[in-house]
């Protein structure tokens, strides 16, 4: 069966939300025009000859279509929110930024629990062998926080996950944005969390500097400045 991991691209013609972290909510809609689809923070995915999409929304709103024209809502990755979730101050159900890999028979769709102008953050994991919902192997897996950020103690924001494997197959997170800019570390071989949960993750890319104070872990943010820089993801091209 073939799976493909495939960018959006302007050809899709999906509609993009400008208004922050809080899309437009939809329920039960079928046969939706390309132009309709409310789809923020996407990622789109192809099994067995139907489209998944995946957008920011109570739960990890799901889209399904076999021609990328004609658009059914599916059921959200979660119909309630896992309990852990609670850490995470003003949350509201809206989970952001879902990234969708597929490795070694399954499923593996990273997402961020968070509320805007706050690095109190997680990276949640669900895992599922199939995502057609009519099959018996149907069935998404909550495997928890894969990665935290504590206001006070880190100057970065645990959002905005994607994940990538170098040419040695190691497993990479990149994720952030704010603060102190975007951020990758390795992850263990089973995917589920940092390799090394107490070193600090490298920097990708940032812009300027927010305030600084200091905490236990010495000097950190404690305010998302004007840096604003998000939403990283990566691709292999050539040697780079």
């Amino acid at each position: 069966m073939k799976r493909t991991i495939l960018g959006i691209a302007a050809s899709v013609c999906l509609v993009f939300s400008a208004f922050g972290d809080e899309p437009a909510v939809v329920q039960g809609r079928v046969n939706v025009p390309q132009f309709d689809v409310v789809a923020h923070d996407p990622v789109i995915v192809e099994e067995g000859g139907s489209y998944y999409l995946f957008t920011t929304g109570p739960g990890v709103s799901v889209w399904s279509s076999s021609d990328m024209e004609l658009w059914t809502m599916q059921e959200p990755v979660f119909e309630k929110r896992p309990e852990w979730t609670a850490m995470v101050s003003g949350f509201n159900g809206h989970m952001w930024a879902p990234d969708i890999s597929y490795r070694d028979g399954k499923y593996y769709l990273y997402y961020a629990v968070s509320s805007f102008g706050t690095n109190d953050s997680c990276i949640g994991l669900a895992t599922n062998l199939t995502l057609d919902s009519n099959s018996p192997d149907f069935e998404w897996l909550d495997r928890g926080v894969v990665l935290r950020s504590d206001p006070g103690m880190d100057d970065w924001n645990a959002i905005d996950p994607n994940l990538i494997f170098d040419k040695e197959g190691r497993p990479y997170l990149a994720f952030g944005s704010f603060w102190s800019g975007l951020k990758i570390a390795e992850m263990n071989r089973e995917l589920t969390a940092l390799a090394d949960p107490e070193a600090e993750p490298h920097a990708i890319a940032s812009r300027v500097a927010p305030r600084k104070t200091k905490s236990k872990r010495g000097e950190v943010s404690v305010e998302a400045g004007n840096g604003a820089i998000e939403g990283p993801f990566l691709y292999r091209k050539g040697d780079y």
